[in-house]
């Protein structure tokens, strides 16, 4: 299901074949996409790539072969003329990879691949063997891996338009973890609006953790109701979440694959961009900070002092930290700085 699974699986695979690599790779389109070659040094595995690929005239024929297809390379017709190659010469013959044996691998979703067992002996019907009976589960191996992978692209676009819309999402397990997140929802749990334990989301007070833990239970535990939406309330604002069943097209368990999508939405999410950006530039602290959202939502000192829980006095002192360090005089210049470029 994993790149790195599939490193281990060929060190393993060169074991029992008695072989010098086991090779595998493939890619849509034609173009060789993903190459795992763990035994074969990097600098040639890089000038296959880049030199030999487009060479390989005996891969070609292999894969001719179709899904499926168990070849003997000593049996092709193209064998003499791939010995007097220089890929066979300057890259197979010093590794000692004298002979081949291949499966070609395909999936539904259009990638289609081989993987080569390059020996220094002749191949020996036991080998032949062994591949063949491998054979099955390496072919449904490569249908949930390149369906994983599919899947994963689309999870990212999902996450990423909802990052152009503001809103943080996360995909969870069946279990409730977190699979992955954007970059709205890494803020979240930068600034500590939202907190992960141990793989599972929450929140910093009390009532609105268990909220939002109940809510997410719900959703996993009854998919078939559409999930639910709740707010949040905290020191920072309000925020609402909703979390609702992720339907992915896929006929199998993994676990890596998303039940639910949680999303939450912060009203005041641009704001705290800008004032992100203004934080880097002028250095206000993150009590500068609140005081100046505060300023923008109630529209005066005095009640901004009182939506903090400040006196009057600190409120001004931060104020005028803060006039000091952007160079504005007013409220209003301030305003106008948080809320625009300039």
């Amino acid at each position: 299901m994993s790149d790195a699974a599939w490193q281990e699986f060929l060190l393993k695979l060169t074991d029992l074949m008695g072989a010098r690599e086991c090779v595998f790779g493939g890619g849509q389109g034609g173009h060789t996409n993903e190459l795992f070659a763990p035994h074969s040094d990097p600098d040639y595995v890089t000038r296959y790539l880049d030199v030999y690929h487009q060479q390989n005239d005996i891969m070609r024929a292999v894969a001719d072969q179709g899904a499926g297809a168990i070849t003997l390379a000593d049996d092709l017709p193209e064998i003499s003329d791939f010995r007097r190659s220089d890929f066979y010469n300057l890259y197979c013959v010093p590794q000692k990879f004298i002979h081949a044996l291949a499966l070609n691998l395909a999936s539904s979703t259009g990638w289609y691949g081989t993987l080569v067992i390059n020996t220094s002996s002749e191949i020996t019907g036991t080998q032949i063997e062994q591949l063949r009976a491998l054979a099955p589960d390496l072919q449904a191996a490569v249908e949930r891996w390149r369906w994983l992978a599919q899947l994963q692209v689309a999870n990212r676009m999902t996450l990423s338009t909802l990052d152009l819309a503001g809103q943080g999402a996360m995909l969870l397990d069946r279990s409730g973890r977190v699979l992955d997140c954007n970059d709205t929802a890494q803020s979240m749990l930068a600034d500590g609006r939202l907190l992960l334990r141990d793989g599972q989301i929450g929140c910093a007070e009390t009532e609105s953790h268990q909220t939002l833990v109940s809510l997410i239970a719900h959703c996993l535990a009854q998919p078939d109701q559409g999930g639910g939406r709740a707010k949040l309330s905290g020191s920072d604002g309000d925020m609402i979440v909703q979390c609702v069943p992720f339907l992915a097209e896929m006929h199998y368990a993994a676990p890596q694959r998303p039940s639910a999508i949680l999303m939450i939405t912060d009203p005041r999410h641009r704001i705290r961009q800008r004032l992100r950006g203004l934080t880097q530039r002028f250095g206000l602290t993150r009590a500068e900070i609140e005081l100046a959202l505060a300023v923008l939502e109630t529209g005066n000192r005095k009640a901004a002092a009182q939506m903090r829980g400040v006196s009057d006095a600190t409120a001004r002192a931060q104020l005028t930290s803060i006039f000091d360090k952007t160079g504005v005089r007013r409220q209003t210049e301030l305003v106008r700085l948080l809320m625009y470029d300039g």
